[in-house]
Formats: C-alpha cells, structure tokens, sequence
C-alpha cells in the first residue's frame, strides 16, 4: 500500500522500532517519581507497576503502597551523614561555597528537542540514565559545609521545632502536625501538586532563593538481627534542598530557610518540598488568603510552566540575593 512517501516513511521507522529485540522506553525518571510518591525505593516494582498500569502513575503509586505493605518490615538505623557521598551540589545563592559547587548528572542541560533518530535505548542501557553513582572519592555530607552557615549573620527567622516525626506508611496523621511529621507526609505527594503548590508560593513573594542542592547516594542500614551490629542493605539516590524566603522578624525583614528530601533525582520534588516549608514557616502555617482567580487556576495547572518556574530557582540568583542581604541588614540597622 501507498499512500504517500511521508507515511511510507513513518511506517518503515515503526516496523525497524518495533523488530528491535529487547528494546523499551527509558522511564527511569518516572519510575523514580513514582517510588518517591509511594515512598518506597524500589525501581523493579515501580517499573512493574508502571506497566500494569499502562502508565498510569497515580495507579502505579497505589499499586506500589499497597505491595509494600504487604512485605515484611525491619527498622531502619538513622542514615549518618557520613554514609551519604555527594554526586551533585548547587547554589544560586553564591558563585563560591565552601567546598565547591559540582554539576554531576545535570537534568537542566538535557535538550528539550525530541531526538527522531531509529536508535532506541535496550534493556541494560537504559540504566546508564537511572539514578547516578557515587566515586569511590566522592565527598561525604558530614564533610561538607552547609552553605547556610553563610547567612547566619542575617537576620533569619528561627526554625520550627524539629525533632523525630513519624512513618505516614504506618500510621495515620491527623493535624496539628509537627513539622518532622509534615515534612514526612509532603515528601509521598503527587509531584504536580506540590509543584503547583510551589509556584503559587513563588508568585507572591518578594525574595525566594535555592541556598543548596544536592543528590547523594546514602547507605541504609539495618541492625543484624543477632548481634545488632549495622549492616548495609542498601544505597538509595536522595535530593536535599534548603531554600530562604523573605519573612518578617519583629516587624523587619528577614530571612525564613526551608528544607525539602526525596527519594531519588526529581529535583523540582525537593525544590517544592522547600519551598512549602519555608512558607508555612514563614506564614504561619500558610494562613495568607489565596484567590484561586482564572489566571490563577490556569497558571497552576500548566504542568510545563510550573515545572519551569519552580525549577528556574537552580540558576544563579547571585545579584538578587545579594541585593536582597543588603537591605535586610540595611533595615535591620536602622
């Protein structure tokens, strides 16, 4: 059959696709995405997940949560800062931090162009894009400075009591919610809602920059069951980001920090995790008014725009930041 030779074409790039043994499509980004909403890392489950569920990831999450609760259960030591090996870090705050900044496996430089050539990644290949690995001389969290450590001289509004939070997985929260146990349950959210979310945020305030980012890879360990010694079972990707927004101290401004932690490398998750706890501290629990105007609900779900306004906050804001310390430590001297 010949129609014309633009369908002549498409159709030999869909047969040569289709007879290639093994091949598939790389999700390992989404597979990520949905193990950091069911708040378990594991890749072969989601990715079966996933594939039941015809793609479909609220589903797969479902499918996810409820096979993790059917398996059985051991406590998990506290993940030490010494078995976390830095793989990626970044500031907008400052061009110079102590201990560098480093790109890694930057997720922003990857083209936006879709690629129409007939090669397709096979299984085993595609990993080579999954979640990044450590060197054997990667930096540690525990030796590497907290950029925060350079605002501490600013007026920054105290943080929210911390301390030990809760499993979501296990048991059910009901609010007032500590902050540990609200940071816990925003961490399993949909990604485009605490995107959007985040965007809203942006949107109304006057100063909001990403002081860190970073992806480590941490080594989980479990006590052995018979001498109680740790053991490593395990070495998951994590993203922590720490952010400051403008806030007001005794009537002047300041500064409120954030932090957000996912699992894996969905970095815009973390981004908005920050985001959002800077702002409940900053606002008092987000009590500010919000009008869900046209404009408003129609920015919010462009997945798109919100994705990129969240995630413009890992370009260098040097100057902004910078102008904005002067004036915080300006007002703070008047």
């Amino acid at each position: 059959m010949h129609e014309n030779d633009a369908l002549d074409a498409a159709r030999a790039i869909a047969q040569r696709a289709a007879a290639q043994p093994g091949s598939r499509t790389n999700t390992s980004a989404l597979e990520e995405q949905v193990c950091a909403e069911a708040g378990l890392w594991e890749l072969a489950a989601a990715r079966r997940a996933l594939d039941q569920s015809r793609g479909d990831s609220a589903h797969a999450v479902s499918m996810l949560r409820v096979w993790a609760a059917t398996q059985p259960h051991l406590p998990a030591l506290p993940v030490s800062a010494d078995d976390i090996a830095i793989v990626r870090r970044l500031s907008s705050a400052y061009p110079r931090i102590p201990g560098g900044q480093w790109l890694g496996v930057a997720p922003e430089l990857v083209s936006r162009q879709i690629d129409w050539t007939d090669e397709r990644p096979v299984v085993g290949a595609a990993e080579q894009h999954g979640p990044p690995t450590a060197a054997a001389d990667a930096p540690t969290r525990a030796a590497t400075p907290r950029v925060r450590d350079l605002i501490d001289a600013t007026a920054v509004a105290p943080p929210a009591a911390d301390g030990d939070g809760e499993d979501p997985a296990q048991t059910v929260m009901t609010p007032p919610f500590t902050r540990a146990n609200r940071l816990a349950l925003l961490a399993r959210g949909e990604t485009g809602a605490l995107v959007a979310l985040a965007a809203l945020i942006l949107g109304r305030r006057q100063e909001a920059v990403m002081v860190e980012l970073t992806v480590g890879m941490a080594v989980i360990r479990v006590p052995h069951p018979r001498s109680g010694a740790p053991c490593a079972v395990a070495e998951i990707p994590i993203t922590e980001v720490e952010v400051v927004l403008d806030a007001d101290v005794d009537g002047r401004p300041a500064l409120v920090t954030g932090w957000g932690a996912s699992l894996g490398t969905v970095e815009r998750r973390a981004i908005s995790l920050a985001l959002l706890d800077a702002a409940m501290q900053a606002d008092g629990d987000l009590r500010e008014p919000v009008t869900f105007d046209e404009q408003t609900v129609i920015a919010a779900t462009d997945g798109p725009a919100t994705n990129g306004f969240v995630e413009h906050l890992r370009l260098p804001h040097y100057a902004s930041f910078t102008a904005y310390l002067a004036q915080v430590a300006g007002k703070a001297q008047s």
